[in-house]
């Protein structure tokens, strides 16, 4: 910035109204990049005090019902599972698309698939654990 203040400096050139316009926009883009630390600190700060005040006085989390926790921690593994699924047909998909392109990695997007598929199963493992369930593995060919 300091090469960019010498280069509006010269004589010739104090009475142009393009090298004051641009002075000044120099200096309001110092100044903002010198306020983006203030912001964000004064940010993290406002953000901390919302988390500090949400605290209830006697300290119990859930309004004393633990079972809500369980009940948040299986829609997650669900959502999840799902998520992960749904991804895994993404990838599959945009892999059989893009094949035939000369420049595509269409071989990572199956390999991305395939593990968008493996972690999805073991979420919807997790998720049939969590509701009691048993999960069926049929091995008998």
């Amino acid at each position: 910035m300091n090469n960019m203040m010498e280069l509006l400096s010269i004589p010739s050139l104090e009475g142009s109204r393009v090298v004051r316009v641009g002075r000044r926009l120099i200096m309001v883009g110092l100044g903002m990049k010198t306020l983006g630390a203030a912001i964000a600190a004064a940010l993290m700060i406002a953000l901390s005090v919302v988390a500090v005040s949400a605290q209830t006085p006697t300290g119990s989390f859930f309004n004393g019902n633990s079972g809500q926790l369980g009940n948040s921690l299986r829609s997650v593994t669900f959502f999840l599972a799902a998520a992960m699924i749904i991804a895994g047909i993404i990838f599959v998909a945009v892999g059989i698309i893009t094949s035939g392109l000369r420049e595509s990695l269409s071989t990572w997007k199956f390999i991305t698939g395939a593990a968008c598929f493996a972690f999805g199963g073991v979420c919807a493992a997790v998720y049939a654990f969590s509701q009691g369930d048993s999960v069926p593995l049929d091995n008998q060919f």
